[in-house]
């Protein structure tokens, strides 16, 4: 009975081992002979088993020349008694390349002497081909192709880097397409999308190899040319970009003509690091922008007063604190299918005696320029805190409210403090805050962000990543914040129905969201076919004009005795 038993697991086991997919393989390393080796192993390197058990060193000569040398390196571990695990390329015996994921496990003797290797191998190249699908479409725009912000900024920060060690010189060129909003909001989104692409290609040949072009937005192009100094340099190249963008463009039977205004910085002249000279260039571009279309402009430190600007905006938002003047509106995220209220996101609006309502687009960028959006952001906590507490004595039942927040903010000592002291003072559970981040705002100072996250997490505080896909998306960024809520940007959802790239990437984000058990929600939801589309791929929550644009406390009010929108 127990023969048979043996027998049958036996059997078993033999099953197992010679239909895993992975390899199996065994060394020992005293007589240097490969003791064990399964089919496994014979599918990934499409070589005979019977070739490995006869030359313990034949798997050396399958591995990929550049992976040589790491893969030897992690080998000496295992004579310290350590797994190693390792990933890696190989050629297969018919010439064809693969990604493999080893693990090497040995074991010592009484001596401490290395006698015996157990190992298995994986064949990853489809998960590899995946994640390097996932990451070009996080780092490159999905109309033109071109990088995106992040990647230039990451490729700007290397180049940067060799031009510091060779004492050299570069220049950043931000381009601003004067026509392509007109274009688009009169001829179409699709139209649009196809200029870009002719004007992306027609760039793409005027530049060489190495100069980086990428997309920053959307109707800004940047171009980082090495070795570039000198004024009449930049005057030739800009004017070989305004003949390439200003040719004409026959798309659908139109004829288009696109001008452009290019700003230029110069490093080291003009700024030391990425976002100086990103800012700068920008700054020229704006001024060329002013003085005419199809005009370049060098940066010049005069141009950081931006007198009226500075001047009368600023002034006007200090007033603004003082005088009472912010209010705030609430928009609902609701469930996509019961339509039940989740949360609600808080936005800050500014009602100008003489200008009435100004854009939080003019108002929030020179907040976080002069400091002033500290004094927003606890201002906004404050009020949020203090309209639960109504909301909850209304006998109300409140749902969480979602507060953006900037990294200048979270930056500021004492701001874990400050919000569990505001939390405690109105009485409101922890979980009833998320702050809402941006990676952008996040993306140089990671550490410190992180350390306040973790922090305000522990007490019941949750995070929302927002604008998730616009430029700085980064893969190590879901993994290391672990963030609650993954948020899509309105941009992703106004072309999610249309057949192409853009779909692709709304769906990969919600593939990775779900993957990542993180609450996905779309913003700027406003058509019936976006919400079909949602609802297919089971997008569990929504936030948009089909279900109510930004209200006031009073109508939110009202909603939350519905519950259901």
């Amino acid at each position: 009975m127990v023969t048979n038993e043996l027998k049958q697991k036996e059997q078993q086991f033999q099953t197992i081992y010679n239909n895993l997919d992975a390899g199996i393989w065994s060394v020992d390393v005293q007589r240097n002979k490969m003791i064990v080796c399964s089919n496994g192993v014979s599918n990934i390197y499409g070589e005979d088993a019977i070739k490995f058990l006869e030359d313990r060193d034949l798997w050396e000569s399958f591995i990929h020349p550049e992976d040589k040398p790491a893969v030897a390196k992690a080998q000496h571990q295992l004579q310290k008694g350590k797994t190693i695990r390792q990933q890696y390329r190989i050629y297969t015996k018919k010439g064809e390349m693969k990604w493999v994921k080893g693990r090497c496990i040995p074991t010592l003797d009484e001596n401490g002497k290395l006698v015996r290797i157990d190992g298995i191998v994986e064949d990853i190249t489809a998960e590899k081909k995946y994640m390097d699908q996932v990451e070009y479409l996080a780092t490159h725009d999905h109309v033109t192709n071109l990088p995106n912000r992040r990647k230039f900024e990451k490729k700007l920060k290397n180049f940067i880097r060799q031009m510091k060690k060779e004492r050299d010189s570069l220049a950043v060129f931000y381009l601003g397409l004067n026509r392509f909003k007109h274009i688009n909001d009169t001829l179409g989104h699709d139209v649009g999308d196809r200029l870009l692409q002719r004007i992306a290609n027609r760039l793409k040949k005027c530049v060489t190899p190495d100069v980086m072009l990428a997309r920053v937005g959307e109707d800004e192009l940047a171009i980082c040319f090495l070795s570039l100094a000198h004024m009449n340099e930049c005057q030739k190249l800009a004017a070989a970009l305004f003949q390439e963008i200003e040719k004409e463009i026959t798309i659908d039977d139109f004829s288009l003509y696109v001008t452009a205004s290019i700003g230029i910085s110069i490093y080291p002249h003009d700024g030391e690091d990425v976002k100086t000279l990103l800012t700068n260039a920008n700054l020229a571009m704006r001024r060329a922008k002013e003085i005419g279309r199809s005009d370049w402009q060098l940066y010049s430190p005069l141009m950081d007063s931006e007198t009226y600007k500075s001047y009368h905006l600023e002034k006007g938002l200090r007033n603004a604190l003082l005088q009472n003047e912010f209010f705030i509106e609430y928009q609902p995220k609701v469930h996509t299918n019961s339509r039940e209220i989740d949360s609600i996101e808080a936005l800050i609006r500014w009602n100008h005696p003489e200008w009435g309502r100004v854009s939080p687009e003019d108002f929030i960028p020179l907040a976080e320029e002069t400091h002033l959006i500290i004094e927003l952001g606890d201002w906004v906590i404050e009020n949020v805190c203090k309209q639960l507490q109504q909301w909850k004595n209304q006998g109300l039942q409140t749902v969480p409210v979602s507060i953006n927040v900037s990294s200048k903010h979270l930056l500021k000592r004492g701001f874990v403090e400050h919000v569990q002291q505001t939390l405690a003072h109105y009485n409101i559970d922890p979980s009833f805050i998320e702050f809402e981040v941006t990676e952008s705002s996040i993306i140089q100072y990671e550490e410190h962000v992180k350390k306040v996250m973790d922090e305000l997490k522990k007490s019941g505080v949750t995070f929302a990543l927002d604008d998730f896909g616009t430029g700085f998306s980064s893969l190590s960024h879901l993994k290391d914040f672990e963030f609650n809520t993954l948020k899509i940007d309105k941009t992703f959802i106004q072309h999610a129905t249309d057949k192409g790239k853009q779909q692709a990437i709304t769906k990969s984000i919600l593939y990775l969201a779900h993957a990542l058990n993180m609450k996905v929600i779309a913003e700027g939801v406003e058509t019936k076919e976006q919400l079909a589309f949602l609802q297919k791929h089971e997008c569990s929550f929504i936030q948009g004009y089909i279900v109510s644009q930004p209200a006031a406390p009073q109508k939110i009010a009202e909603y939350l005795k519905k519950r259901f929108l």
